[in-house]
């Protein structure tokens, strides 16, 4: 799915997350949890049982009072990575779907290889588990296989789906969502349902050239992929403007619904090259940084 040397220069990268959440298991990021790290983050009063290699006797001199001190603890970060399935997907060349492959093999190796633990899901018609929590380099393999048994079907539900998270992903962390977002009951309330929950978002919203580019002029039937429905049309340079305005205020109203929100967006147009867009845009767009 990703060449080796590929997957290599991926190394240099880590998923940038400003947001500290609570880990069950050590790794390398900052936890809201306190432990036996080496950056000093607190002090507490003692209490019975407490391991006294962690009392300042420096307080203790000046206050006759015992004191431990608290670390910030290293852990590793929740990383929920949910692919929409739907059959818009299908869609251009190469498919949607196929170049979303693409993108999450390449965060969830980013991810596996700075021990982050990585759940894989598909988003449809509701959210189903491709992948469980899975951590550490080695279990690559094992993401490759789940993306390449994904295939498209059914309607896109985002709200539904979003909703479901919670039910398999209860511990908040990153949830990073690729998607056309075409979706004729809207997103904002799936969204604000993880927002709330305390999840940071991340959305990689996918586009086919067959979609910002319309067909030519002349009579055409339409198709929807998703219902079935069909609808006669007639093309002309008018119906190409009307067009092109719909679809700019579209993506210009999610951009927008994700700023306000503090919703990480970035629009991807499938004929991109896949290393040009994980390690120049989703760099710039703060998905990812480098390690050093």
């Amino acid at each position: 799915m990703l060449n080796p040397e590929f997957l290599t220069q991926l190394e240099q990268f880590r998923i940038r997350c400003t947001q500290p959440f609570r880990g069950k298991f050590k790794g390398d990021r900052r936890s809201l949890n306190r432990g036996s790290g080496v950056e000093f983050s607190d002090y507490r009063l003692y209490e019975h049982g407490d391991d006294l290699r962690y009392l300042d006797w420096n307080i203790y001199a000046r206050s006759e009072k015992l004191f431990i001190k608290l670390f910030q603890a290293d852990e590793e970060l929740p990383i929920s990575i949910l692919i929409d399935t739907s059959n818009s997907m299908q869609f251009g060349e190469p498919t949607k779907l196929n170049f979303s492959k693409q993108l999450a093999a390449s965060l969830g190796y980013i991810s596996l290889v700075n021990s982050d633990r990585v759940s894989l899901y598909t988003i449809a018609d509701r959210l189903y588990p491709a992948l469980p929590s899975t951590y550490g380099k080695s279990q690559f393999p094992r993401l490759q296989k789940a993306l390449m048994s994904i295939e498209t079907s059914g309607t896109t539900r985002l709200t539904e789906s979003f909703k479901h998270l919670a039910t398999y992903q209860p511990q908040a962390g990153v949830v990073i969502i690729l998607s056309d977002f075409l979706d004729s009951e809207g997103y904002s309330e799936g969204i604000n349902s993880l927002l709330g929950r305390g999840y940071a978002l991340m959305f990689i919203h996918i586009q086919s050239i067959g979609e910002t580019d319309p067909p030519p002029t002349g009579d055409w039937q339409l198709e929807d992929v998703e219902t079935g429905e069909t609808k006669e049309i007639t093309i002309n340079e008018e119906t190409i403007t009307q067009y092109l305005n719909r679809q700019k205020e579209f993506c210009d109203n999610l951009q927008r619904f994700c700023t306000r929100k503090g919703v990480g967006y970035l629009r991807i147009r499938t004929d991109a090259a896949v290393d040009t867009v994980v390690m120049n845009d989703m760099t710039r767009a703060g998905f990812i940084q480098r390690r050093y």
